[in-house]
Parts: structure tokens; C-alpha cells; sequence
């Protein structure tokens, strides 16, 4: 039934239901215990045991995978087809299908099991069907890819998905018509659908997830990355690299790929070691890396480090993220997971480890029993030798044995109590060194046996640390005698640095000290050295320079800015002696401190200088030896520069004194007195407008920072101009809170400066508030002359403490009003003229201008008694047929036409005149609807009408 690559027909009661028996592959799989798969003729794989139906349904207790179950039969033509491919091209190909789809999961193809129906009829006739199923794995990654071509429709009953046997994972292609499964996809390519099946559970939740750009170590023994070429420095103890391996065992390297399985930190090189151990990716599991500068990972990563670090400022901008996820170990017995990340920036480097569920292993990974503590590798060597070329530190080197009793027990502590005791013992031990504790080292041998008996040995040795110093504390407790070899004290790789602890007997220990505490010794054992007693003593966040050749510090970020005469800094780079820069806000001192300075007939310079070559200061001594006993301010050794004044930098006018009062500031002069009230305060209003300004002197003399000083809004704050501070608002983006309201004579705008609200139930703070407002009326009288020369009729208005706005009345000679009269014009009686009248200096969406009158007169007087009525309380005149109001109380533009006329047995001239209001929009409707009557305009006398031209100027 089964040929090589292919099913053949078969028959079970006069139907093709043919299905394989187990594949190649399973049936490697199935001596390792895992079941079979079958690939059946109806368009499906089963694992356990073949099946022969062909009526669908997925929720048949079996794993199965139905790319499209339904019932069909090769026996009237196409085929079905099957193999299992490892060739290196296919691998490539389905691989590089996975990651498109699967972007975040690392991942690479080992074996791909491809199985094709191509072309098959259905049983009922009437089409054929073309399609495959590709399952793609690796050790421990699944996936299934559904490719569909031609898919005939059917009355057929049909089923596209896939089921699992406990019912929990199952999935059904969503198509209304087989033939839609090959335009449809859940990933975006026709005819394509891919799922993840492997159940494997997520990265542990503290983990980083995959991402983007995650790369693959290839499967190998004792294998290594690449090298992998880093998009920005990292920075690891003083050296920098940009460049980095991943190894398969557990680890990272700098300078180069490294295949060591056993675990040994004294290789000479920068290692990180997250969980150095044999392991074997070719067994299983990824190790995955990348580089990840994506704003979600950069913010993730700040806050752990904030939060383990809290008291260091950082802000992360790139993370390196290496992942082992459920690698074996070498030796079988279980898998392990774990991560590392490299975070970092220009200035600073963080390692974050991060552990999920590792198995256990007898394999080796990185106190010992025999009385002393080493660094680098473990060492069971039980005869005493601290000369052995290793940093060591042996409270009682001896052969002891803890299978005849006793404990040995070591922990890091870093709780308060803890760390509170040994800082007081250290300080009490070493008071001029300043000194607080951040990590404590305990390892405690109780009651542990010498090798050859005759008694027991208690002691403990303490390795007491901050960022800088280091501490050794070696308690002793009862030693019994021995006749063994023993040694107590403490070496160094180089052999500069050791002790031995000089006594006679091993009992002795108890009972010697050399800090006056019998059974205690301690040592100061970070390498620092002493310092001249005029110079400051070393501090907690002591930072060493690396040895070099004419060497100098990176740059030194700066919590609170330096100020050098007018220019400040927030970093510095520094050499050798001793300099500090004291600083505060208002002022800056460099301080120059001298050791003992030995004589060279090299050239020196003590000295300081500015960029702009303004500020400068050499120390002229014959010597460099002198400067030891030389100074400016009376103290042998020392020189004191006053490098900046606040007072340089407020700018304060003649009219103001640089004065402290709790901070410097520009106070008034003697004479001037202040006004809390007022504060000298200046208003100006002018259109929609308005400004106000304050004494800055007063100000300061009535403890009130300008700076916090601001309008309404509080984004709207005071600009320095000379000696007073002004607050403006317009409507043209700058409102600044600024309401408007009006009354029954003028409309308002209204603002107010204030200091910020204190928060708090209470407050002793002083709080300012000035309430200012600007005035405009809201009702003028308009007159435009007519006359020889043309000209626009405009009136301002300025009232005295309000504000101002401009109305101009304007002819035009079309409806249009796009060509106003210009210059010397005539104009025929019983011509039609266009009048608008404009308001300037007014916000437009809020106000708008009303004509409740419009009148004319023979001579230039608006209460003239001879009159022509044209508007009469918004309205056209009706006894004024020709009379039209075009546009009235909706905008800050009004305008109304009428045909020419003179006065009968009166001048050849006229006048207009309007009394306009302005009005608030805000406040509903503006001006009254007019409804024309039947009355027409009364019919002038004939005698009223010339038939020269008339001059009309405006």
C-alpha cells in the first residue's frame, strides 16, 4: 500500500479511504517513544494510528491535522505524496518562512516532514483538490504549514484545521466555501496558514521577550558566536570593547570566541558569566542574542536598573540581550534557562541577570572546606601556602574534614542590621577612613573537625565592602591545638600585598588581635593609599584614574553644575593631585591643596584659565616644591579662587543693587521704597491687548521670586525687560486665560498674577494675586466727511486707563466692496454707494460691530438740525426705499448701500455719521432681523437734483 514517497489506492468497501503506515521518520521516533505519524489519503496526519474515515470531525480524541479533510480518492487520477527532508536548501527555506511569520521566536528548521495532495478528484467527482502540509520542527519548536493551490468547490462535507487529543489546543480555517482556502491566510499571503504547536511554555515573565533582530548560535559542542560588532561601546571596569561573543556554555567574551567547558575565572580575559557550565545546544533549546535599542526595551531595562541602583542617574541606550532558553546540559538530567543583559550607556554599564527554572547538575560550576577563601578557581589543596601566586584569604588554612562534623556556611548579606554592624566595627577600627558598608561576605566555620581529630576549630572571616574599600574582619572563636600545618593571614596574586597573623599556636588566634579586640583582626585591603593630612580624605564615591602614560579621567558627569566665570559646566576631566571645586548656586570656589611635592627639572604649570582668556591665575614660584608651603589664603599648601558670583549673572540695572535675601537677587536702591501693593505696576491696553509690568526690585524686596509669577495660565510667565517684568496677552495665541465679559457700556478683558498655590492643607508662604483688566467702550459715533479730497473717515478711541480700537467708514463703488473710492471722484445723483464700517483692534470671533444709527447732513455736524435718516435703530429708514443693510452685527464689518441725493436748496455736499456699538457673540444674536414695510421712500422735490457733478471726498 505504501511505496517509497507516495500512497497508493486502496479499497474498504468500494471506497478509497487508503491512509500510510508509519513514515521514515517515525519510525526513528517511535524507538525514542514517540508515536508515529500516518499521512492519510483524505487529507489529514494522525500520530497514534492510522484512520480511515473520510466525514470530518476534529473532535475525535486524536492528535490530527487536517489540512483539508473531506472525502477524496486518488484512484481516478492525482497523487498523494510524503517525505521527510534535512537537505540543507529546504531547511533554509522553511526556516526562513518561520521567522517571516514568527518574527519574535528564534528559531531554525532540522527537519521538515512535507506531505502533497496534488490534484486529487473528490469520491463524489465534479473537481479535484491541490494542496500540502508542511510540519517544521527543531528539538524543541514546532510549526505547521497549510499551502493551498487550486481548490475546487464541493457539496462534499469538509474540515481545514487541527485538534489535539485533550481537547485543549484545536483550531478550524474560518472559510464559507473551500475554495476561499486559497485566498485566505492568517498571515497575510494567500493560501498560506501557519501555526506554532509545540506548546512550549514563554520565557519566564522577569525575562526579556524575543525580539526583532534575535539571532541564532548554531548548534554545536562547546561552540561560540561569531563576532558580533556592537552599535555603541560598552564600557566593563575601565576597558572598552565593540565588539563581543556569545558562548555556548554560558558566557561572554570581549576580545575573542573561547570553547572551556570547565569553568575557570582565571583566564586573563574579561569574562561575564551568567551560568558557566557544559551545555549542548545540539540536544536542544536556543541561545539567541541581540542588540536592542527599541524605546520599550531602553525603558525597561532603566527601571531595573533604577531600581536596584536607585541612588545612580541612568538612562540606558542600548541593551544587549543574550538568552539560553531550555538548553540540556552536557551530561543529560535536565535543561536550564537564563538570560543576560548588557545595559549601557556612554557613561555607564549595567549587567542584569535573570534565572528561570535550572535543573540541577553534578557537573562543575563556579568557601572551601580546608579554611580559606579564594577568588579566581576553587582550590582543594589542605597544605598552607600563601605565596601561591593567588589573591587569598585564609582566616586558618588547615586540613579540616566536615564529614566528621561541624558546618560550613557562607552568605552575602546586605540587610541594614547587618550592614550597620560592620560599618560601626570598621569604623570604630579605622575612624579616619569614612566608610559605610553596601555588601557583607560571611563564612563561618563552627565546631569543624581537624583531619587527623583532636579537636575542633570555630572562626569566621567578614569581607565588609563598599563601591570602593574593602575590609577583611577575622572573628575567632575556640581553636583546639593541632599538630597539623596551619596558616592564618592573607595573600596576593603578586605577592605585594600579604600577612601572616604571628602567633606561635593555632589557640593563639583567640586571644590576639591587632586592633585591641582579642580573637578579632582586620584589614584594610583595597589598595588605597594614605593621603597628606591638609588634603580632603578619600570619600564614598572615591573614582580611581587608571595607571597611564600622561593618562587623564573619561569624562566625569556632574550632579550639580560647576560655574567658571559666566560658563557652566556639568562635567570635568581630571589628573593628578588634588583640586576641589566647591560650588553652590550662587557661587563657585576652586581649591588647589598641595602634598609633599618632590623637585623636577621637568616643566610645570599651577595654574587656571578660560576659554575666552578673560579670567586666568598662574602660581609664580620659583619651584614646584614650593608650592607645598605657599598659599593666598595663609594655610601652607592650599590656594583658594573665588571662580563665580550669582550676582555676575542677574544683570541688575543702575537703577537696582545685587542684595541676598535667602537667595541673591536685584534689589532697590536706598531711597526707594517698596510698594507690596503695587509693586510699582504699569498697565497698557491697546486693541485686544494688554500688558502689565512690575518693579523687579520690589519684587525682590518683598520676597517675591518673578519667576514664579505668571497669568491665568500658568504657561504664561513674565519676561525680564531691563528692571520690570511684564505679563502680556492677545487673541492672537496668547489668551493666556485672559475671559472677556461685558456690560451695558463697555466690554472687559480680564486677567490676573499670581504666584503658584502652595500645596498642602496649609502654607507660610507669601501668595500674589493682581487682578488687572482692560476697558473698551462699547458704543461710538462715526463721522465721515465728504468732501473735495477723497479720504477714509477714521476715529480712535483712547480713554484714559482704558483701551483702545480703531472704526473706519469706508465707501465703495460696487456691491462687491472691492474698489473703494480713492482720491478726487464723481459720484451722479442717484447713483447707488456702498458704505462699510470696520472695527479694528478687536478680536473678530468674539465681537462684532452693530450700525444702530446712520444719518446724513448738509454741513460737517452730526447734530446739525437739518438730517436724512438712512438706518434707524438697525434698520433701513422706510421712508428711504433705496436704503439696504447688507450685513449687520455679525461680524466686525458692517455695511449698508443707498443711491446719492443733495439737500434741496443746501449745499452740494453730504455727510455721513453712524453710531455703532460693539457686542459680545458669545451673548447670542447681535443685531434685529428688519423686515421691510410697503412704505416707500417719499419722492424729493425736483428742484433738490443738479445735473453737475458733484466732488465727494471721504
Amino acid at each position: 500500500m505504501v511505496g517509497r514517497g507516495g500512497l497508493e489506492p486502496c479499497k474498504a468497501g468500494g471506497r478509497a479511504i487508503g491512509s500510510s503506515g508509519p513514515s521514515h521518520k517515525d519510525s526513528r521516533q517511535t524507538q525514542d517513544g514517540v508515536p508515529p505519524l500516518r499521512v492519510n489519503n483524505n487529507g489529514f496526519i494522525t500520530f497514534t494510528e492510522q484512520m480511515f474515515s473520510y466525514v470530518p470531525f476534529l473532535n475525535s480524541r486524536r492528535d490530527i491535522i487536517a489540512p483539508m479533510w473531506t472525502d477524496l480518492d486518488n484512484r481516478q487520477g492525482g497523487t498523494i505524496s510524503y517525505r521527510e527532508d534535512t537537505s540543507s536548501a529546504v531547511l533554509v527555506q522553511v526556516t526562513a518562512a518561520v521567522k517571516q511569520y514568527f518574527p519574535n521566536i528564534p528559531f531554525t528548521a532540522t527537519s521538515a516532514f512535507v506531505a502533497t495532495w496534488d490534484s486529487v478528484p473528490y469520491y463524489s467527482g465534479g473537481g479535484e483538490a491541490t494542496f500540502q502540509v508542511v510540519l517544521v520542527s527543531s528539538v524543541h519548536r514546532s510549526f505547521i504549514l497549510f499551502n493551498y493551490g487550486v481548490i475546487a468547490a464541493t457539496r462534499q462535507i469538509w474540515l481545514a484545521g487541527y485538534y489535539t487529543m485533550d481537547s485543549v489546543n484545536s483550531f478550524t480555517i474560518p472559510a464559507a466555501g473551500v475554495p476561499e482556502l486559497s485566498s485566505s491566510s492568517n498571515i497575510n499571503e494567500n493560501g498560506r496558514w501557519s501555526f506554532r504547536v509545540d506548546g512550549s511554555p514563554n520565557l519566564p515573565t522577569m525575562f526579556l521577550p524575543f525580539g526583532d533582530r534575535e539571532v541564532l548560535n548554531p548548534p554545536s559542542e562547546d561552540g561560540s558566536s561569531d563576532v558580533i560588532y556592537l552599535q555603541q561601546t560598552f564600557k566593563y571596569f575601565g576597558r572598552s570593547y565593540n565588539q563581543i561573543f556569545v558562548n555556548n556554555n554560558g558566557y561572554l567574551t570581549f576580545t575573542e570566541p573561547l570553547s572551556a567547558y570547565d569553568p575557570s575565572l582565571v583566564s586573563a580575559r574579561d569574562i561575564i558569566a551568567p551560568l558557566w557550565t557544559r551545555l549542548d545546544n545540539r540536544q536542544g533549546g536556543t541561545i539567541s542574542y541581540r542588540e536592542d535599542t527599541r524605546s520599550a526595551v531602553l525603558a525597561q531595562v532603566t527601571a531595573a536598573v533604577k531600581q536596584y541602583f536607585p541612588n545612580i542617574p541612568f538612562a540606558a541606550t542600548t541593551a544587549f540581550v543574550v538568552t539560553w532558553d531550555s538548553v540540556p546540559y552536557h551530561n543529560g538530567g535536565g535543561v536550564v534557562s537564563f538570560q543576560v543583559v548588557l545595559a549601557y550607556n556612554v557613561h555607564r554599564s549595567f549587567i542584569l541577570i535573570y534565572y528561570g527554572d535550572n535543573a540541577e547538575t553534578g557537573q562543575p560550576w563556579l568557601v572551601n572546606n580546608n579554611g580559606y577563601l579564594t577568588f579566581t578557581e576553587p582550590l582543594s589543596a589542605y597544605v598552607p601556602i600563601l605565596n601561591s601566586g593567588r589573591d587569598i584569604i585564609a582566616p586558618l588554612w588547615n586540613r579540616l574534614d566536615n564529614r566528621q562534623g561541624g558546618t560550613i556556611s557562607y552568605r552575602e548579606d546586605t540587610s541594614s542590621a547587618v550592614l550597620a554592624q560592620v560599618t560601626a566595627a570598621v569604623q570604630q577600627y579605622f575612624p579616619n577612613i569614612p566608610f559605610a558598608a553596601t555588601s557583607a561576605f560571611v563564612a563561618t566555620w563552627d565546631s569543624v573537625p581537624y583531619y587527623s581529630g583532636g579537636g575542633v576549630a570555630t572562626f569566621q572571616v567578614v569581607l565588609v565592602s563598599s563601591v570602593h574599600r574593602s575590609f577583611i574582619l577575622i572573628n575567632y572563636g575556640d581553636i583546639a591545638e593541632t599538630e597539623q600545618i596551619w596558616q592564618a593571614g592573607y595573600s596576593t596574586v603578586n605577592s605585594v600585598n600579604s600577612f601572616t597573623i604571628p602567633v606561635t599556636s593555632a589557640p593563639e588566634l583567640s586571644s590576639s588581635s591587632n586592633i585591641n579586640v582579642n580573637g578579632r583582626w582586620s584589614f584594610h585591603v583595597d589598595g588605597s593609599p594614605n593621603l597628606p593630612a591638609n588634603l580632603l580624605p578619600f570619600g564614598n564615591g572615591e573614582t580611581l584614574i587608571r595607571t597611564s602614560d600622561a593618562g587623564n579621567s573619561e569624562a566625569i558627569l556632574l550632579q550639580q553644575p560647576v560655574t567658571f566665570f559666566g560658563r557652566t559646566y556639568t562635567q570635568i576631566f581630571e589628573v593628578t593631585f588634588q583640586v576641589v571645586l566647591v560650588s553652590s548656586v550662587d557661587h563657585s570656589f576652586t581649591l588647589f591643596t598641595y602634598g609633599n611635592i618632590a623637585e623636577t627639572t621637568q616643566l610645570w604649570l599651577a595654574h587656571y584659565d578660560t576659554e575666552d582668556a578673560v579670567h586666568s591665575y598662574t602660581i609664580s614660584l620659583t619651584t614646584v616644591s614650593e608650592l607645598s608651603s605657599s598659599s593666598n589664603v595663609n594655610v601652607n599648601g592650599r590656594w583658594v579662587f573665588h571662580v563665580y558670583s550669582v550676582c555676575d549673572t542677574l544683570g541688575c540695572t543702575g537703577n537696582e543693587v545685587c542684595r541676598f535675601r535667602d537667595a541673591y537677587g536685584c534689589g532697590c536702591l536706598e531711597g526707594q521704597r517698596p510698594n507690596p501693593k503695587t509693586f510699582d505696576a504699569i498697565e497698557f491696553c491697546a486693541s485686544s491687548t494688554g500688558t502689565m509690568s512690575l518693579s523687579r526690585c520690589q519684587l525682590f524686596e518683598s520676597d517675591v521670586p518673578f519667576e514664579t509669577l505668571h497669568l491665568n495660565d500658568p504657561s504664561c510667565s513674565g519676561t525680564l525687560e531691563n528692571d520690570r517684568v511684564l505679563f502680556h496677552f492677545d487673541n492672537e495665541g496668547h489668551v493666556c486665560g485672559t475671559t472677556l465679559t461685558s456690560n451695558s457700556t463697555h466690554f472687559i478683558y480680564q486677567n490676573s498674577i499670581q504666584s503658584n498655590l502652595p500645596a498642602g492643607v496649609i502654607t507660610r508662604e507669601r501668595w500674589m494675586n493682581i487682578a488687572f483688566s482692560c476697558a473698551y467702550p462699547l458704543i461710538q459715533t462715526l463721522s465721515m466727511p465728504m468732501g473735495i479730497k477723497a479720504e477714509q473717515g477714521v476715529v480712535s478711541i483712547d480713554l484714559p486707563g482704558q483701551g483702545t480700537y480703531h472704526i473706519r467708514m469706508i465707501p465703495y463703488n460696487d456691491a462687491q466692496f472691492t474698489s473703494p473710492y480713492e482720491g478726487n471722484v464723481e459720484v451722479q445723483v442717484n447713483q447707488q454707494i456702498y458704505v462699510a464700517v470696520e472695527v479694528e483692534g478687536v478680536d473678530r470671533s468674539q465681537i462684532a460691530a452693530v450700525l444702530d444709527n446712520c444719518w446724513a447732513t448738509p454741513v460737517n455736524d452730526s447734530d446739525f438740525q437739518i438730517r436724512w435718516n438712512l438706518i434707524v435703530r438697525e434698520c433701513p429708514n422706510p421712508e428711504d426705499g433705496t436704503v439696504e443693510v447688507l450685513q449687520n452685527g455679525i461680524d466686525t464689518t458692517s455695511r449698508f448701500s443707498f443711491r446719492m441725493f443733495t439737500f434741496t436748496r443746501a449745499s452740494d455736499r453730504i455727510f455721513l455719521h453712524c453710531q455703532v456699538h460693539l457686542c459680545l457673540v458669545q451673548n447670542g444674536r447681535c443685531a434685529q432681523s428688519c423686515h421691510p414695510g410697503n412704505r416707500r421712500r417719499r419722492r424729493r422735490s425736483l428742484d433738490s437734483y443738479h445735473s453737475a457733478a458733484i466732488t465727494m471726498g471721504f
